[in-house]
């Protein structure tokens, strides 16, 4: 199986139409959508609609969640709250209705059954093991048939076990709270609740890969840079491994790089790639500030930040 994995869209048609014309040559089974649809940009509607017509999988971001009425609109600062009243006041019945029922947490069966062990007994400190924290990558501001959670619920209760995926927004431990998973600390906490091989986590709007050892309580790999993840293997051992892929943003890169980002899992070849896609960031500029959108939303599109 093929599977996209998009993120943090934010209402950027150009972005998303690039990125699913791309897509169109990779053989894709699935896509995996992290949240955040809306906000910031200038579509909206539209972009929710070219989810729909590709049947994502998507779960809710923050974004998704203020526009319903699940989270207070003061959680952000008053620009993103002048862009979010704007983005509600588009939508449709049904668009709220659609982002309403977006859960917080997402489970795609294993692609390989196994017989899961308990894990290892956490130390002192609630984790696993000898982690020194330290930065992955900070935000600057601010297929399988699906298991369905609760929303609010943490994973761990579902049949769903092994070799498949969690999808989150941002922190799998407290998904609720939308943390950002910039330490390394924060990610081992996410990766010893994931009951699956791999944590598909959003939100930083910056590319990652972090591979754990579960039974030596071990970060092996932490992959940011562009040529790193242009080709990542992995393994088919959700016994031993845990890994946690951010697949960065596609209508609003934070990592220098402005071209939208987004992975490709295969899980057949054990590869995955974070491809970066050029896309018309003049039009979705020029159409955010149009909408009378703070313009601050429009100039960052050409620097990545």
């Amino acid at each position: 199986m093929r599977y996209a994995v998009l993120s943090d869209i934010h209402s950027n048609l150009e972005a998303l139409t690039a990125v699913l014309e791309a897509l169109a040559s990779e053989r894709i089974d699935r896509t995996l959508c992290l949240g955040d649809v809306v906000g910031y940009g200038a579509d909206p509607r539209a972009c929710l609609e070219r989810l729909q017509a590709c049947d994502a999988l998507v779960v809710g971001g923050n974004h998704d969640a203020v526009c319903v009425g699940k989270l207070d609109l003061g959680w952000f600062n008053e620009t993103a709250q002048a862009s979010l009243v704007w983005t509600r006041d588009q939508l449709s019945v049904t668009d709220l209705d659609w982002l309403r029922r977006l859960l917080l947490v997402e489970t795609v069966e294993p692609f390989t059954p196994y017989h899961e062990e308990a894990p290892p007994a956490p130390n002192d400190q609630g984790r696993t093991g000898p982690v020194k924290a330290g930065p992955v990558g900070r935000p600057s501001n601010g297929a399988g048939r699906a298991q369905r959670s609760t929303p609010f619920q943490q994973v761990g209760t579902g049949s769903s076990r092994g070799a498949g995926f969690t999808l989150v927004h941002g922190s799998l431990s407290r998904p609720e709270r939308f943390e950002y998973l910039v330490d390394l600390a924060q990610i081992v906490d996410t990766l010893t609740t994931c009951r699956t091989l791999m944590c598909l986590a959003g939100h930083t709007h910056q590319p990652c890969f972090v591979e754990y050892d579960r039974t030596q309580r071990t970060v092996l790999r932490v992959l940011t840079r562009a040529e790193e993840l242009a080709t990542v293997a992995f393994r088919d051992d959700a016994a031993t491994v845990r890994y946690l892929v951010n697949p960065g943003s596609v209508g609003q890169p934070r990592d220098g790089d402005p071209r939208a980002s987004v992975a490709v899992i295969d899980t057949d070849e054990k590869r995955l790639s974070i491809h970066r896609v050029r896309y018309d960031l003049e039009t979705a500029a020029r159409k955010i500030r149009q909408a009378g959108l703070p313009g601050f939303f429009a100039d960052r599109l050409a620097v990545g930040r």
